[in-house]
């Protein structure tokens, strides 16, 4: 039986994405709020950040006052927080994704935001590659109403139809070399097909979901005093975590994958570390930076200037 609908499943299929409205009550919310504000206050060595004011990744006790004043996304959470976790996949979100994946999903990967990311337009297949084409799927939790100057999210309505990009590796993950053949190629099929870019405006509570092919990034911050307080979850099948040999904890909605917190480029990574992540690319990869308000071409261009 749906638990989305059959109206609901084809918006799916022909657009790629989906807007539950007010899915999240206020103790959820509280959750996720309180888990961030922890993190801040007590500056926990496990977890990693990245500055998008400077794109720098570091421990989050190692920012000076500084920098603490930045634009920031706080990775991975989830590991740490039960509050986090429980929110991210409570049986409500568990049971709609479980229809969109066809099985059951599993938490790799949360990213909180305080502010708009101006991330940008790009897959999430290039830097979290599952097994299977499709075998991901990504939400994001309004922590708070999104004001139209605040770098709303942005995403292309019927993105998820452009066949999927396959490097000369083989795979669907980042192959440097080529991403300037990739930008061209997504930038093509996007004023070949005509799409539009459209802004999602949040109320405080609502859950947006995305396929794993839907194009997407951060909108300009037009307005540098207004806060964006969301959660991204980027969540794998559990077919696909098991052929990868993936340790998997239960939640009411799923399941959850313990992992090392993320390598930080200015240390030295222990080579047990980097062997535990070797085999499964969607823990060992990093989130496209900055494009504030080019247009599309301009920003796909932009993926040539990516880490990973």
């Amino acid at each position: 039986m749906s638990v989305i609908g059959r109206s609901r499943k084809k918006f799916w299929n022909d657009n790629g994405f989906l807007v539950f409205s007010g899915l999240f009550d206020e103790h959820e919310i509280a959750a996720v709020d309180a888990a961030t504000q922890r993190a801040w206050s007590d500056l926990p060595d496990d977890v990693v950040v990245d500055d998008l004011v400077t794109n720098r990744r570091c421990r989050i006790g190692r920012l000076s006052d500084e920098e603490k004043r930045h634009r920031f996304k706080l990775n991975d959470l989830y590991l740490i927080d039960r509050g986090v976790r429980n929110a991210a996949m409570s049986e409500r979100v568990g049971m709609i994704l479980s229809e969109l994946l066809e099985d059951q999903p599993v938490i790799i990967n949360t990213l909180n935001f305080d502010k708009g990311s101006q991330q940008i337009d790009h897959l999430d297949t290039l830097y979290m590659t599952p097994v299977s084409e499709r075998g991901l799927v990504a939400t994001w939790m309004a922590l708070e109403d999104t004001a139209p100057d605040a770098g709303p999210l942005r995403y292309y309505p019927g993105s998820n139809h452009i066949p999927h990009y396959r490097f000369s590796t083989g795979s669907f993950h980042q192959h440097d070399p080529e991403v300037e053949q990739f930008s061209d190629y997504m930038a093509g099929e996007v004023e070949k097909r005509g799409l539009e870019e459209q802004r999602f405006l949040a109320e405080k509570g609502d859950l947006f979901i995305w396929h794993a092919l839907l194009l997407h990034g951060g909108s300009e911050i037009c307005n540098p005093g207004l806060t964006r307080n969301s959660l991204v979850t980027h969540c794998f099948t559990q077919t696909d975590c098991e052929q990868l040999g993936a340790d998997l904890r239960p939640l009411p909605g799923g399941w959850w994958q313990p992992k090392p917190p993320l390598s930080v480029p200015e240390e030295d990574v222990p080579a047990d570390d980097a062997a535990s992540t070797a085999d499964f690319p969607g823990l060992q990869s990093d989130e496209p930076q900055s494009a504030g308000g080019r247009g599309l071409r301009e920003r796909m261009s932009s993926l040539a200037d990516v880490r990973d």
